[in-house]
């Protein structure tokens, strides 16, 4: 991922947390996720479409984390947002 380019240090714990939010909110379940140079690649399955659905696979971009990071930190009151820089 490019997301963490130029930082001294990377943050996977809240990359980890945001991803883990979008899931939840998309009632998502077993889950595969990894990292990839365009960003993060998830496959899961929606629990609405029960044991037999198929798993969905999406690539979060660099931008989608960056604005999934900004709302987990709106929503915790928090703004590390000099961390967010563009590559």
């Amino acid at each position: 991922m490019r997301l963490f380019a130029g930082l001294e240090g990377s943050d996977y714990q809240d990359v980890l947390r945001a991803v883990g939010a979008l899931l939840d909110e998309q009632r998502c379940r077993d889950m595969r996720i990894w990292e990839h140079e365009d960003g993060i690649i998830v496959q899961a399955r929606l629990i609405e479409e029960g044991d037999a659905a198929l798993y969905q696979t999406y690539l979060l971009t660099d931008e989608d984390i960056r604005g999934l990071l900004t709302k987990a930190y709106r929503r915790r009151g928090t703004s590390p947002l000099n961390r967010l820089r563009s590559s």
